[in-house]
């Protein structure tokens, strides 16, 4: 799986397809974190949210660089559609941490109130808030949906669900809390255990049905 993950990431960089959304983030990061005298709650929630939207657009970019007949190749030499899906996951994943890390360390270095709690809370934050990005944009890519137009509207309409949708018990009750400045306990794990699980039933349900259309 490692293999995998390294041979997409290898794919990624080569495509530069990271570049429109890691851009973006960056660009939200630099105005978000720009004031050291801001309180840092709310703005991971933003920066979160960002997050989010990258996740989703890495895996979608990920999984859509190869064309169907390298697909084929790619599934014959990985042993299989889950370990290839397992990989892309994990290639993405590794993005995002390092952007949380990057993130989280940018909003440390800046503000010295902040402490190990505070600190905790952000990279919980932006993890979870990877994940869902994750399991939305895996049905959204070429696995399940084939052409590019419907890709970006169905990620554009569970995305604005996600995020804005009160009664979507993922990430927005998490977001809210940070606004307020009251994370702690309930929303953050709520956020985490369902982020994990809605990212488990993705991979399963994905993986399944594309298995069967390969």
């Amino acid at each position: 799986m490692l293999a995998v993950s390294r041979y997409y990431l290898a794919l990624l960089g080569h495509s530069q397809r990271y570049l429109p959304a890691g851009l973006a983030y960056l660009a939200l990061c630099s105005i978000l974190y720009a004031d050291p005298s801001s309180p840092v709650l709310p703005l991971y929630g933003v920066s979160g949210a960002g997050v989010l939207v990258l996740g989703c657009w890495l895996t979608i970019a990920v999984l859509d660089i190869e064309d169907p007949v390298q697909r084929l190749i790619t599934l014959n030499h990985a042993g299989g559609n889950r370990k290839t899906i397992r990989g892309a996951v994990l290639a993405v994943f590794g993005c995002t941490v390092v952007c949380t890390l990057a993130t989280v360390a940018w909003a440390g270095t800046h503000r010295n109130q902040l402490h190990w709690q505070t600190i905790s809370t952000g990279l919980a934050t932006h993890l979870a808030c990877a994940l869902v990005g994750i399991a939305i944009g895996l049905p959204c890519s070429r696995l399940l949906v084939s052409r590019i137009g419907w890709t970006v509207l169905a990620a554009v309409l569970v995305l604005g669900a996600v995020l804005l949708g009160r009664w979507v018990p993922l990430v927005h009750p998490l977001l809210e809390a940070l606004t307020s400045g009251t994370p702690y306990g309930g929303p953050l794990a709520l956020a985490i255990g369902t982020s994990v699980v809605l990212l488990a039933a993705s991979m399963t349900v994905v993986g399944a049905v594309s298995a069967r259309r390969s």
